[in-house]
């Protein structure tokens, strides 16, 4: 089904949950706005999830035979399931059965006896995001296509460089925000961006969901770059980066992102810096060298003659980034 016929009707929701009178109350809540199917089990989830290819599932975790978290991770592991957003509906509702469910890839989490407006909420939340998700990636393959990995690195290389090069105009948080979206966009990969001196958080999607809230909070000095399946949160001094949709079914390009992100993120974190101490030119200074290495990256990859394979140039990147991060502290 097309977007276009899928906006025509009712958005598809999967409810699972062991309980007889837990599926009947939230049928009746959501059957006036949503078409619903019910399972009882965590393999008639699967089941069903590979069978209807529902919108979104709403999903108890404390479930016989295969509990929802266990459901999730399988879900969430498979290609053709992995995009569909997972909201946890559980009377376990600690912080940290809270993140066990965001480490299993949760989209949300709600607990037992719930709000309804708040379970409503969180579901629209959910939805709005899955739907940013997929055009996103969309876009990504419209400008990427299937080009050689060396051209596709080379992309990814020109894209950042471009955005070094934009930050010079951003005097604020807001503006310098707004960038690194776009530079994200171009790629498909979608983030939510939290800049830790306000604790404003701000997204692709816009509205940012409770879980991925507390667990950016929760997980800020647990490390710098943490792996939550396919997503990935990385920490810095002024700033945290969560991106939604790493792309963890294409390995080479998921090992360049990591790279990637961290340069990306290293320069926001000193942008925020540099705006909030107004060390601006000292800043931009700094970040000459950095281009003008990326520059000769990139020429080294477009040349035929030396023949640079992607072990290489993610080595060469990783030393621009230790000699501009060195360069940066002792500034």
């Amino acid at each position: 089904m097309n977007q276009g016929e899928k906006g025509k009707s009712l958005q598809h929701i999967l409810i699972v949950d062991d309980q007889p009178a837990n599926l009947a109350s939230l049928e009746q809540i959501l059957e006036a706005n949503y078409q619903v199917s019910k399972g009882e089990n965590g393999q008639i989830c699967l089941d069903l999830a590979l069978k209807l290819s529902p919108d979104l599932i709403l999903l108890d975790v404390d479930m016989p035979v295969m509990d929802g978290l266990s459901v999730c991770r399988k879900l969430k592991s498979d290609p053709a399931t992995s995009m569909i957003p997972i909201i946890f509906v559980s009377a376990l509702s600690r912080l940290e059965e809270r993140l066990a469910g965001y480490r299993a890839g949760a989209d949300d989490y709600v607990a037992k006896p719930y709000n309804v407006d708040e379970l409503l909420a969180k579901i629209r939340i959910a939805l709005n995001t899955r739907f940013d998700l997929e055009a996103a990636r969309e876009r990504a393959q419209q400008n990427l296509g299937n080009v050689a990995d060396s051209l596709s690195t080379c992309n990814e290389l020109d894209a950042m460089k471009q955005f070094i090069h934009d930050t010079f105009d951003c005097q604020d948080l807001r503006s310098l925000g707004d960038r690194m979206l776009k530079t994200f966009d171009h790629f498909g990969l979608r983030v939510i961006v939290r800049m830790l001196g306000s604790g404003h958080y701000f997204s692709h999607a816009g509205e940012v969901g409770a879980l991925d809230q507390e667990m950016m909070e929760a997980m800020y000095d647990k490390g710098r770059l943490i792996d939550f399946g396919h997503r990935t949160l990385i920490n810095a001094d002024h700033v945290s980066v969560l991106v939604r949709n790493m792309p963890v079914h294409d390995a080479d390009r998921y090992r360049r992102w990591k790279e990637n992100l961290t340069l990306l993120v290293g320069v926001v974190n000193n942008c925020v810096a540099a705006v909030e101490n107004e060390s601006i030119e000292l800043h931009h200074a700094g970040l000459q060298s950095l281009v003008k290495g990326l520059n000769q990256l990139i020429e080294h990859l477009q040349d035929p003659d030396l023949q640079m394979d992607q072990d290489h140039a993610t080595s060469h990147l990783t030393h621009l980034i230790s000699v501009w991060e060195s360069n940066t502290q002792a500034s």
